[in-house]
């Protein structure tokens, strides 16, 4: 009997007595057991994600613009005043990229862009640049609110999925999203 499961079976039982064993071993940097069990799942997140989301392929370039506007295509030319700017949620047009956006994809629906997903470590607590915040006193915050203030601002919704995909167990995967897909 586990925590989990009243009767696992032998293959079962057997994997965790496995997890347990290489966990309890030292490793190489960057090898420990939460990285190897999310290494081997990270597939089958991915395709639950996919199925979730109902989405099939994923566009060239990771552009929230696309998502916010419909438009088929990149066409963002940004300085780096923009990009900077982007990193808090300000700035005139759509943005890029949302605040803190880490290992990003557009998704697409039937080659229509559909859902922008990132996948953060940590945005609890960001250091900005002087560009981006000028105020040496508010340089330093977090970006949960930076994220939450983008995506309001430019009317959509976001999803923090319980799972990510990318490194699991050490990323939280935000997805952001037009209020009619719900």
């Amino acid at each position: 009997m586990s925590r989990f499961n009243r009767s696992p079976s032998p293959s079962y039982r057997a994997f965790v007595e496995d997890v347990q064993e290489y966990a309890d071993v030292d490793h190489e940097p960057g090898e420990n057991v939460r990285r190897a069990i999310a290494e081997a799942l990270e597939d089958e997140l991915r395709e639950r994600f996919k199925a979730y989301w109902k989405v099939d392929e994923t566009a060239d370039t990771a552009c929230l613009r696309q998502v916010i506007t419909g438009e088929d295509e990149c066409s963002c030319d940004r300085s780096w005043i923009d990009r900077e700017l982007e990193t808090v949620g300000e700035g005139d047009n759509p943005p890029h990229k949302p605040p803190h956006a880490d290992h990003s994809t557009l998704w697409l629906d039937e080659d229509e862009p559909a859902v922008y997903s990132m996948h953060v470590s940590h945005p609890e607590l960001q250091l900005v640049s002087k560009t981006a915040e000028p105020d040496p006193e508010q340089r330093q915050r977090n970006g949960w609110f930076d994220i939450m203030h983008c995506a309001e601002h430019w009317g959509m919704e976001i999803a923090v999925m319980p799972t990510s995909w990318y490194n699991a167990f050490s990323t939280v995967n935000i997805v952001f999203y037009p209020p009619e897909r719900r």
